[in-house]
């Protein structure tokens, strides 16, 4: 079984982008074009920036991740990267089934953001990895993901 966020994470760049978009054609169409009051466009530029900084602040704290799994073959693997702004640098980790000991999903950040926890057997004891974020995903994939990591586990 494969999951991959891909699309996920395309259409989350495109409305950012589109946002950012918004944002800047309502500045310069208030500053522009509207002849209105200083008071009317401070509102209007006052109001339009807390939105847009209401929605990055809520992405920011969100931190959607780009999220692969794959457990076809002796493995199981998962690739992973954050999409928040300079911390994309992407991580793989590859875990042989037998060695998973167990694996944890909590709710953080007003129980709308799920992190996966996975605990790997090792010679030297239990290794716990740092958690990653299962946020991108679908309900559909998070339970296909917990369907096939208690198989294994």
């Amino acid at each position: 079984m494969i999951i991959d966020t891909k699309t996920e994470a395309a259409t989350l760049h495109k409305t950012k982008i589109f946002v950012l978009i918004i944002y800047v054609i309502i500045v310069m169409v208030t500053a522009i074009f509207l002849p209105l009051g200083v008071t009317v466009k401070s509102l209007i530029f006052g109001l339009s920036s807390v939105l847009f900084l209401l929605f990055y602040w809520f992405q920011y704290h969100m931190k959607y991740t780009y999220f692969y799994f794959s457990n076809n073959g002796k493995n199981l693997i998962f690739k992973f990267f954050s999409l928040q702004l300079f911390y994309g640098k992407p991580q793989t980790i590859e875990i042989p089934k037998m060695s998973l000991k167990k694996y944890e999903i909590f709710l953080e950040f007003f129980k709308q953001r799920d992190s996966l926890i996975l605990f790997q057997k090792t010679p030297k004891g239990i290794a716990k990895y740092p958690p990653i974020s299962l946020t991108l995903l679908s309900k559909k994939q998070k339970k296909e993901l917990m369907q096939a990591l208690s198989a294994v586990s």
